[in-house]
């Protein structure tokens, strides 16, 4: 890097950090700390727990605080610049526009590479870490079908709670072969207190079988101490449903998305497939994010000496403003197949590029 590189490279590394330390406060100001603060005061956590509260909600803003805090500190830097007419010197002496960007794409790429660390192993780890101190790693309602080859109801496990150790209120239908105005009829209705998981299969303890007729009449009540449900690959299935099901995608690290998107699509169940996988992908979209924002922030700065500053600003909040808060919007795309989850989790970045388009055109660069 030569002396210009370094110069300017060291510039917008120190304004990116302030700019992140106030999008961490100013985001955590307002609902997060005050709640901390006041379950604090209130004697609900100790001290200890507040402090461990605070420094993990940290992570998931850090994630939208890297590319934030590149595209205004490249934004402040180049505006700077262009403000006191060094960029008019610089570009006068024969450096061109393009070599303006080599330190910023350097630091660019060293924020993706962090954002990305952040995303992939901090988000989960600290998610995941907040819901055990706050003791709501629990799964109220779980439902399992297990289904024939030509895709109809064979056994629908009913899980009424679920702690993370504990399975309990459990209620398994049973169907049977016999099929009325298209849909099976239920032979068998089994309730039972808690489950076991074994290596293959499940064990119900403390239950009873309601054995049905066809006619929909009861036939016998078993009470019984343990029976023996989902064998297999049925049983492993539901037991990594289940395990997942207490976790969201962002509590989920790389392995372990890629682990459940791989029974979601063995059991069929697309929508949630499609959801996961987008997730999958926004890791990667948001830390390459980081280039794209750094770069907006970049030909925003570039002004003339007399135009004002804020137009550049608010320009640079607008796209931020649009490209986080249409995410959500892009989820349920992608879960409902509307879009591709690539392109749901590509389309933020494709909006960024087609920013940068429209700037150098419009800046004549």
């Amino acid at each position: 890097m030569t002396i210009l590189d370094r110069y300017i490279f060291k510039q917008v590394l120190t304004a990116t950090l302030v700019g992140i330390i106030l999008f961490i406060v100013i985001w955590i100001s307002p609902e997060i700390l005050f709640k901390i603060i006041r379950n604090t005061i209130y004697g609900q956590i100790t001290l200890e727990t507040a402090v461990k509260l605070f420094f993990l909600e940290i992570p998931e803003i850090l994630g939208k605080a890297i590319p934030v805090g590149l595209m205004i500190g490249s934004l402040f830097v180049f505006d700077r610049l262009s403000k006191d007419s060094e960029l008019t010197i610089i570009r006068g002496i024969g450096v061109s526009v393009q070599r303006l960007f080599v330190p910023i794409i350097i630091l660019s790429v060293i924020g993706a590479g962090i954002c990305y660390f952040v995303y992939k192993d901090l988000i989960p780890y600290s998610n995941y870490g907040i819901k055990k101190i706050k003791k709501e790693i629990f799964q109220s309602h779980f439902v399992y079908m297990d289904k024939t080859a030509a895709g109809k109801p064979k056994n629908v496990l009913i899980i009424g709670g679920y702690n993370g150790s504990t399975i309990y209120s459990i209620k398994y239908l049973m169907f049977s072969d016999i099929v009325s105005s298209d849909t099976p009829l239920i032979k068998s209705i089994i309730t039972a207190d808690n489950a076991v998981i074994k290596k293959g299969y499940w064990v119900l303890n403390k239950g009873i079988e309601y054995k049905i007729a066809p006619n929909g009449v009861y036939e016998k009540i078993i009470p019984f101490n343990k029976m023996r449900v989902l064998d297999g690959k049925t049983a492993e299935q539901a037991s990594k449903l289940l395990f997942y099901s207490t976790k969201r995608a962002k509590e989920m690290t790389n392995a372990e998305l890629n682990n459940y998107m791989a029974v979601l699509k063995s059991v069929d169940m697309d929508d949630e497939y499609r959801f996961a996988l987008s997730k999958y992908y926004q890791r990667f979209a948001h830390s390459l994010g980081c280039l794209f924002f750094a770069v907006c922030g970049v030909l925003l700065g570039f002004s003339r000496p007399r135009e004002r500053r804020f137009v550049g600003f608010s320009i640079g909040v607008a796209l931020i403003f649009v490209y986080y808060i249409i995410l959500p919007f892009l989820d349920l795309l992608a879960q409902t197949g509307v879009l591709t989850p690539f392109l749901a989790a590509w389309t933020p970045n494709l909006i960024l590029l087609t920013a940068i388009y429209s700037l150098i055109k419009y800046k004549e660069l």
